[in-house]
């Protein structure tokens, strides 16, 4: 079994799911799905999907994905939390939505008997999928994960999406907001100007 280092995380998984289709490596729980992203999310075409399936998501990652719709390198996102998360992926994705009204290019679901996590990027032809715990922090101890590389109607790729796509089905929420609805920075920058006038009052 392989073991994935922070450091070398960005060559060595690709290499490895190239070269074997389907692979299980560890960690120490210093790799993040933030890494992981940077790993083998240029395996596949820009304009893809991005499937997350993760215990809860903070700013930081919202905002890296936002990144990444503002780059092209991908097109939707489908989400599934644990934790109730989708406050904050409706305020960290409202600008993505206003630059695709015509399109549902978000979907959020929210369970709290999930258990695992998945990571998957698919671009229609090709998909890379890992399945593990998805971490937004160092959390020192082993981890282990399953990976795989291969075309989107593959049976191994497939049969690592096929529970998180039902999943997903029975608990998404298209996320829908209105494109004149300020900013959440907005309201609050509007929010602390109406204090600072009302104390110099």
């Amino acid at each position: 079994m392989a073991y994935i280092e922070p450091c070398c995380c960005d060559r060595q998984l690709p290499r490895l799911l190239r070269e074997q289709g389907m692979a299980f490596f560890q960690t120490s729980g210093d790799v993040t799905v933030k890494h992981l992203m940077k790993s083998v999310g240029c395996m596949v075409e820009n304009g893809s999907t991005m499937w997350l399936m993760i215990r809860s998501v903070d700013v930081a990652l919202m905002r890296l994905i936002r990144h990444w719709f503002d780059r092209g390198w991908i097109a939707r996102l489908k989400i599934l939390t644990r934790e109730d998360c989708g406050d904050m992926v409706k305020d960290e994705m409202a600008a993505v939505m206003q630059k695709h009204t015509e399109q549902t290019v978000v979907e959020y679901g929210q369970d709290d008997k999930m258990t695992g996590g998945l990571l998957a990027f698919d671009d229609g032809a090709r998909a890379v999928v890992i399945q593990g715990d998805m971490l937004t922090e160092v959390a020192p101890g082993m981890k282990l994960y399953a990976g795989c590389f291969g075309k989107s109607d593959g049976e191994k790729v497939k049969g690592m999406m096929d529970a998180v796509g039902a999943l997903m089905k029975a608990r998404a929420e298209v996320i829908k907001k209105a494109a004149a609805e300020p900013q959440p920075a907005e309201k609050e920058v509007k929010k602390e100007r109406g204090k600072r006038t009302t104390k110099k009052k």
